[in-house]
């Protein structure tokens, strides 16, 4: 009896192993992957084979969609016969949402809005595809161990759309093999990149950057220079050519951190490191005046004294290019979210996109501040007559409640290099609102 008894409970124990690691839509079993050992695993055991990788999500209806009106159909079932069949929930496999492949041939990527291909810059290119929506399908056939990329669809598509999609990605051979483990590896932006931007710059993104823009201009050390000596400097001058210089030099800036992005997938705990302690000190500077003041004076500098004197439009552009160089220590509380938003964003473009709608916002406001003596006098009047004190004591409750937030966003941002991930899950819930 006491056998009998050990052999059901053995019998128990094993059955769940034995059917873990399978997921079934319809009559397709799909491999359960939540990691990059058991994909790899998959791969070096299925020499020569075609994957098809499923990304989806529990709350997603397009996800539900294609697992209960797509996936059981007859012409998926046809369409999918010979594919090793991969299911990665992105919550639990977040490590996995993001992989490098090997390109050879143009690959096929099909998006909500349009479809297109991304054709490698060299043979055997090698790049960093990520997971922007769900559902996302990638094709890939494991060739001597390397994954190569054969295509990319973001969005549900349906029974048709699908068979359609297969047999376009498995049209014909490549023509070269993967390049063996040492050889050349060229880090690039994402296929998900190359047609639509993998930073997703949307409104909810571009919107709070171009404010910090204006807000940064009511920094304690740039407001009273704007309204007072600074007005009558701007007034002898080309106002649009400095305002210009200010948008290019933060341009410019944000060229130079979101060049980061290419190497993202490589370095990406240490840019959340980077970010996380940046939201943080950033907003200790909002909270603490002694912060701040520390912050202002570890990056100031003048930049402003060779040009400030001459005249002409490239002259002007020049100061405003030195201008924005030189308020970087005085405006950093505000620039820095920028800064780290622009690092984070993922490639060269979206970093000066980023950071020139900063510089956008920090222009315009400068702009209404010098072109009008009534707005001048009335913001003099306003927040420098010692009603509203903007530093000491006296700092904003706006501010103190922004820095609040930026302290709990760094926090957040940290947790990316623990299992908590808070900072993924924020977004992927905010995605799907």
């Amino acid at each position: 009896m006491r056998r009998a008894l050990l052999m059901l409970v053995i019998l128990s124990l094993l059955i769940p192993l034995v059917s873990a690691g399978t997921v079934k839509y319809g009559n397709l079993s799909f491999h359960d992957v939540a990691t990059d050992k058991e994909l790899q695993e998959l791969v070096s055991s299925n020499e020569g084979r075609y994957f098809f990788v499923f990304y989806h999500s529990e709350s997603c209806p397009a996800c539900n969609y294609m697992k209960t009106s797509v996936f059981p159909t007859a012409t998926a079932e046809k369409a999918l016969n010979g594919f090793v069949l991969v299911s990665v929930d992105v919550y639990k496999g977040r490590s996995i949402t993001t992989l490098r492949y090997r390109v050879y041939d143009p690959v096929l990527v099909i998006q909500p809005e349009n479809a297109g291909y991304y054709r490698p810059k060299t043979p055997g290119e090698e790049i960093s595809v990520g997971v922007p929506g769900t559902p996302t399908m990638v094709v890939f056939k494991a060739v001597n161990g390397t994954m190569v990329l054969k295509g990319v669809a973001v969005g549900a598509l349906n029974p048709d759309g699908l068979a359609y999609f297969l047999e376009k990605v498995t049209e014909g051979e490549e023509s070269q093999t993967a390049t063996q483990p040492g050889e050349q590896k060229s880090s690039t932006q994402g296929v998900s990149e190359a047609s639509e931007g993998r930073s997703n710059l949307g409104l909810a993104v571009l919107l709070p950057i171009f404010s910090a823009g204006i807000v940064s201009v009511f920094s304690p050390c740039v407001l009273p220079v704007i309204v007072g000596t600074l007005s009558l400097t701007f007034a002898r001058r080309k106002v649009e050519a400095i305002i210009a210089g200010m948008v290019a030099s933060f341009a410019l800036l944000g060229a130079l951190v979101g060049s980061l992005g290419g190497y993202a997938s490589q370095i990406q705990g240490a840019l959340y490191l980077i970010g996380g302690v940046g939201f943080v000190v950033i907003g200790a500077s909002f909270v603490s005046e002694r912060v701040s003041t520390r912050m202002e004076r570890l990056l100031s500098f003048s930049a402003t004294d060779r040009v400030a004197s001459k005249r002409g439009i490239a002259y002007d552009f020049a100061l405003g290019s030195a201008l924005g160089a030189t308020w970087l220590g005085c405006i950093a509380p505000y620039v820095g979210f920028a800064v780290i938003t622009a690092a984070l964003s993922g490639d060269t473009l979206s970093g000066v996109i980023v950071m020139g709608t900063y510089g956008l916002g920090m222009g315009f406001t400068v702009y209404l501040l010098t072109a009008s003596k009534d707005l001048g006098e009335w913001v003099n009047r306003k927040f420098l007559s010692g009603r509203l004190s903007l530093s000491g004591k006296g700092k904003a409750r706006w501010e103190q409640a922004l820095g609040v937030i930026l302290i709990l966003l760094g926090l957040m941002m940290l947790t990316e290099l623990t299992p908590l991930k808070l900072w993924s899950s924020l977004f992927e819930s905010l995605s799907q609102l």
